[in-house]
């Protein structure tokens, strides 16, 4: 009869995965509270809020889906301008903090008309300027095409609006589609 070798001992988890498990910013639970078309029918503001802005497509929509790791909260799709409104979700963190993620319509979608963009320019920036609970502003770039006028111009009016509502709102830029930039060019369009 021969010995039996001892099983192998289980590896432990991926570094990434165990340090996700005891991140206490990862989102545990997420849900829809409200879609508003105008300001007036927004909810009353409850908890710090994370906007997300950029163009159409850049890929608001499946940022907040990854970071609530869940494929279908919201809805997205390959046709640009599909949100038409701002849509708020409740998110609340591993060590209990409650937030809500808002995801806004994008800009620079040319297949509206004028007086629909306008709409949502108004909208996006009344809810900038006007939102006692915005917290963050995060601005989805595509890589592939850096920062263009619309993005500045967005830029531009977070800044102002920190002055003009006299609250701290912090602003960060987001590389998105950066799996679509050749390797050897993903350093220059990061420095876009």
């Amino acid at each position: 009869m021969t010995a039996r070798r001892p099983p192998k001992p289980r590896a432990a988890p991926p570094p990434a995965r165990a340090e996700r498990q005891l991140d206490p910013f990862q989102i545990v639970d997420a849900s829809f509270v409200a879609g508003a078309a105008s300001l007036a029918s927004l909810p009353p503001p409850v908890s710090a809020e994370v906007a997300f802005a950029g163009r159409s497509n850049v890929g608001k929509s499946s940022l907040i889906n990854t970071l609530v790791e869940r494929k279908g909260l919201v809805r997205t799709s390959s046709n640009p301008g599909s949100t038409r409104q701002i849509n708020l979700y409740e998110a609340r963190a591993r060590d209990g903090v409650v937030f809500q993620l808002v995801d806004l319509p994008g800009y620079g979608f040319t297949r509206r008309s004028k007086a629909e963009q306008a709409a949502w320019a108004s909208l996006i920036e009344g809810y900038l300027r006007g939102r006692i609970t915005l917290a963050a502003v995060l601005l989805l770039v595509d890589a592939r095409r850096g920062l263009e006028e619309d993005d500045l111009e967005l830029v531009r009016f977070v800044e102002a609006s920190r002055d003009v509502a006299r609250r701290p709102v912090e602003l960060l830029l987001v590389a998105t589609k950066i799996d679509k930039v050749p390797s050897s060019s993903v350093r220059r369009a990061l420095d876009q």
